[in-house]
């Protein structure tokens, strides 16, 4: 097993650090801080990360989604609803999940699939069991809940042949996976792993590189993790910080593993013995990942959707 350390590659800190996704289309690295409503977008090399533009959107948002034309903007999971993001920062709302429930849960992870729609958690505030729920979303067919009951739902990816789902439940620590058509939909949960919050932490967001093993953030542990489609472990990433939310592989190199952290419920003492909390952190791990799927408003069909996207 290789065991890699990360370093920090910001000053800034953020209180919850979340959704980091490279694009490599734009060449550029996304993250968002979700209490603060704050979406970034900067050039990465490396240690090397300029922030080009934070949009400033208020409210918590959980993640962004680049659309397939990328001066199209993006779309952007935020308090019980779906936007439409340009790059001049306006918001118009194409679709609202849970607005019966605002004030009482937000979205949480949001990514497209292979196909081109957009899959999106919610929770609740206060992580009340059973609150959470998974949609899936495209204009062409509206929002479909395809799981409820949830606590936390987190960090979704694919295999690279497209015939497995990933999907985490951070309450109650669970990595599922899931097999996959050829029209992108999705049967047969099965546990893949199952983590100790105590001794491993709990399972936050995920990635999934180019030979097809699965990265995923353990908050509470300082830890981020590689696993085989098997669920053998690979590989052990270390941060000087307990709380890694979020990770994706991309940068110059297109080999940089970033990090996303938090300080979120830290104490003040806490935050004192890890003074790079809400960091975003890199290492360089020697393997590629995936092409991110953005937004198609024209669904691949399913002769198209078994490529990696161009």
């Amino acid at each position: 097993m290789r065991e890699l350390t990360a370093e920090p590659c910001t000053t800034e800190r953020y209180f919850l650090g979340e959704g980091s996704r490279w694009d490599e289309v734009r060449h550029e690295l996304y993250w968002v801080d979700i209490d603060a409503g704050r979406f970034y977008r900067a050039r990465a090399d490396g240690a090397t990360v300029d922030v080009i533009h934070r949009y400033d959107l208020g409210g918590y948002i959980g993640a962004v989604v680049p659309m397939e034309d990328r001066a199209d903007g993006w779309l952007v999971a935020k308090d019980t609803s779906i936007f439409r993001l340009d790059e001049r920062g306006t918001l118009l709302e194409v679709a609202a999940p849970e607005a019966e429930l605002e004030g009482i849960v937000r979205v949480n992870d949001a990514v497209a699939d292979p196909w081109g729609r957009v899959w999106v958690g919610s929770m609740a505030f206060g992580a009340t069991p059973g609150m959470g729920s998974l949609f899936r979303y495209h204009e062409s067919t509206g929002t479909e809940k395809q799981l409820g009951a949830l606590t936390i739902p987190n960090g979704q990816g694919w295999s690279p042949d497209r015939r497995s789902m990933y999907f985490v439940e951070s309450v109650p620590g669970t990595l599922y996976a899931f097999d996959v058509d050829d029209r992108g939909e999705v049967d047969h949960r099965r546990v893949l792993l199952e983590f100790d919050a105590d001794e491993d932490g709990a399972p936050d967001g995920l990635c999934v590189d180019s030979e097809g093993a699965i990265w995923v953030a353990m908050w509470g542990s300082g830890q981020v993790r590689r696993y085989a489609a098997s669920g053998e472990l690979l590989a052990r990433v270390t941060l000087p910080t307990s709380q890694p939310a979020c990770c994706t592989i991309g940068g110059a190199n297109a080999t940089t593993l970033y990090v996303t952290t938090a300080q979120e419920d830290m104490s003040a003492e806490t935050l004192e013995a890890e003074p790079d909390a809400g960091r975003l952190f890199f290492v360089d791990v020697g393997v590629a990942g995936q092409a991110i799927d953005p937004y198609r408003p024209h669904l691949r069909r399913s002769a198209e959707a078994t490529a990696r996207p161009d």
